[in-house]
């Protein structure tokens, strides 16, 4: 309790000089060990939305979450009981469905150079899930991919093209030795 109220007398201070949203596609490079090792493509589909503080001029904090879309290689089946609400019962065949989000926290250094182009670095922490499973069904089989993507290095470019409106490219370097390479990523962001 004490920590939410910190983080919350934190973001209500005067620290924070402003606050930006932003919302990203990107494309997530699996290393050829873990994809194989897990059953997944080597490259995945990420949908993501973050927020940033201004905690100075040129440095701020930014948070994010989203969705991580991967074609799965080791889909399963399995006979489901389906009971209504009169008792009916009947049993069909469903198939596992991939379900994944990421978590991020990252510092970031901003740098306008001039009223159009600004550029950022970053360091920060991604954590990554994968869960391989049937929808909606409680006493089926399911499995949870724990993908160790961790401490990553980021470089970005934003061009601004309204008062408040910035389209932003980024891309991500992992640097520990887990089971994801890279990201390359673009959005747009709103000033609030």
């Amino acid at each position: 309790m004490r920590k939410i109220l910190l983080l919350s007398l934190l973001l209500s201070s005067s620290i924070v000089m402003g606050a930006e949203i932003s919302g990203y596609v990107g494309k997530l490079q699996f290393t050829p060990e873990f994809a194989n090792k897990a059953g997944l493509d080597e490259e995945a589909w990420t949908v993501d939305g973050r927020i940033d503080f201004d905690l100075q001029e040129y440095f701020s904090v930014e948070f994010g979450i989203g969705a991580l879309f991967v074609d799965d290689g080791q889909k399963f089946s399995q006979e489901v009981y389906y009971i209504d609400d009169y008792y009916y019962r009947d049993t069909y065949t469903a198939e596992s469905s991939e379900t994944g989000f990421l978590l991020s926290v990252a510092g970031k250094i901003n740098y306008p150079m001039n009223d159009i182009f600004s550029g950022n670095m970053l360091i920060g922490y991604d954590y990554l899930n994968f869960d391989r499973e049937i929808a909606e069904c409680e006493t089926c089989y399911s499995e949870n991919i724990d993908i160790d993507a961790g401490l990553f290095l980021g470089a970005g470019v934003g061009v601004r093209f309204g008062e408040n409106t910035e389209l932003k490219f980024q891309y991500k370097m992992y640097l520990n030795d887990g089971d994801v390479d890279n990201q390359a990523l673009i959005g747009i962001s709103f000033v609030l």
